[in-house]
């Protein structure tokens, strides 16, 4: 089982402002409250002692139902690998982990023509066998979409195309009921049964209500997914500026809201059902009206919500590896390593989006493989340096004296395979050596890897019970959509 790197204590805010925020998110699900589209949470909230106006439809949360459901959720749980333990995964606040891709991406990154096209079923599968086979990858998502499929059953097929390429971890969507029991079948499917998928959970359930302070009937699906044993990821996403106020702290202050909103939720559904904050501090910038992934203040919004999580003890997951820029080059991958770095150092449990350009509008396999070598390179800053007698070598420097050399010394063969950081995609080489091999950017090094992946790789291997089951489901959920579609 992965334990993940341990990661810093960055800390923005005082005592003082993380206890401010907490109070004034606990005032706004006082009042006003939340708006809520569906019968279902009224009813859940009513009887769980919320105050709940079926006129106006708005749920007031005491803040003593908060702070229960915070005590009711655990701090930690497994998300496991499916048939896999080795990408088993402990998540608990201060452990790190990272992983490909996000929500379905519109578009997709081809190398070939150097621009972005519709993705097709294909690319999903392609892009989730690199994501599998990279050693820094500890969860894949969709990096893509299957956008040859009809609209309505493209979800089925991108998780048809991740169930059956890698064994890590992966997010699934939960929205209206319906929609939400046949993917949830899938899922089951794909784990082995019902039983197996209630013990060893592989999936996380991504749970997205409505800025400012709504829950719609679309996320219904949220009850379902817990009484399945899914964990649940809920994930308000306030847009700075549009949907949320134009300031950080206020945008924190909302989605803290929201996302305590949810967890109080999940308690009610089933008292310590597993849950991970993902309460994000999007950007909406004002010249080009889309949501940032590279902005400072969006990044300074991320180390806030991960103290306040520290604060709950609860896991927590966010926007990490995911770029404003275009194509993978060093626009990309410093943005990039701006969110990953500053994420692992405040303790963010989870980082998602690696690979993707564009605000998310398109993955890129290239990109995957560059923030691979991104995360290498952070993992081994967060191992941090180890200092004791053996360590501080004071003998060894005796001994090698004044102008000698430590390089045949018996404590540096000792050591220098631990201490030292070895690349891997980026190569230490010398100019000459450099030019020799081709002269090559980074981003033409990136695609050789995924040619070399993509070469070998291909579907994990699945137990024909499962293969043939999980075909059985995803064939269901087509039929039953398509059937859905037409009475409509």
């Amino acid at each position: 089982m992965k334990t993940g790197a341990k990661g810093g204590d960055l800390k923005i805010l005082s005592e003082e402002d993380l206890m401010r925020i907490h109070q004034a998110a606990l005032a706004l699900l006082w009042d006003p409250g939340l708006f809520s589209e569906s019968d279902l949470f009224l009813d859940i909230f009513e009887k769980g002692g919320a105050r709940v106006n079926r006129d106006t439809r708005i749920i007031q949360v005491p803040a003593q139902m908060v702070e229960a459901a915070i005590a009711s959720a655990p701090s930690s749980f497994v998300l496991h690998g499916r048939f896999d333990p080795t990408m088993d995964m402990l998540l608990e606040p201060g452990r790190v982990y990272y992983g490909m891709g996000g929500t379905s991406e519109p578009l997709f990154w081809d190398y070939d023509q150097w621009r972005a096209r519709q993705p097709t079923k294909q690319d999903m599968i392609t892009s989730t066998r690199v994501g599998h086979a990279l050693p820094n990858i500890d969860f894949v998502q969709t990096l893509c979409m299957s956008g040859d499929q009809p609209t309505d059953v493209i979800f089925f097929h991108d998780f048809d195309a991740i169930f059956r390429n890698t064994t890590k971890p992966t997010v699934v969507n939960i929205l209206e009921r319906p929609f939400t029991v046949r993917l949830l079948e899938m899922t089951a499917a794909a784990s082995g049964g019902e039983s197996v998928l209630r013990e060893r959970p592989s999936v996380l359930g991504i749970v997205t209500p409505v800025s400012p302070l709504k829950v719609a009937i679309m996320n219904e699906g949220i009850v379902d997914a817990v009484q399945a044993g899914v964990p649940i990821l809920y994930s308000p996403g306030p847009l700075m500026g549009a949907t949320g106020p134009a300031t950080v702290a206020g945008t924190i202050v909302l989605t803290i809201a929201e996302v305590l909103f949810g967890v109080v939720l999940t308690q009610l559904i089933k008292p310590g059902a597993p849950v991970v904050l993902k309460p994000d501090t999007d950007v909406f910038d004002m010249k080009t009206t889309q949501c940032t992934y590279g902005s400072p203040e969006q990044s300074l919004g991320k180390l806030a919500v991960t103290q306040m999580a520290r604060h709950y003890n609860l896991p927590i997951y966010g926007l990490g590896g995911g770029v404003e820029a275009k194509v993978p080059d060093a626009e990309a991958a410093a943005e990039a390593m701006m969110n990953m770095l500053l994420n692992a150092l405040a303790g963010m449990t989870m980082s998602q989006s690696l690979g993707t350009l564009s605000w998310g509008q398109y993955g890129c396999q290239e990109m995957v493989v560059i923030c691979d070598e991104l995360v290498h390179m952070i993992k081994r800053v967060l191992k941090g340096i180890t200092v004791n007698e053996e360590t501080m070598a004071v003998e060894v420097i005796r001994e090698v004296g004044h102008g000698g050399s430590f390089l045949q010394h018996e404590h540096t063969a000792r050591h220098f395979r631990e201490e030292l950081f070895f690349p891997v995609l980026f190569r230490r080489q010398t100019i000459e050596q450099w030019q020799k091999s081709g002269g090559k950017m980074i981003h033409e090094v990136a695609h050789e890897r995924v040619q070399e992946i993509l070469a070998s790789a291909g579907p994990v291997p699945l137990p024909p019970e499962v293969d043939a089951e999980l075909e059985r489901a995803l064939n269901k959920a087509i039929r039953e959509t398509e059937q859905e579609r037409r009475r409509q």
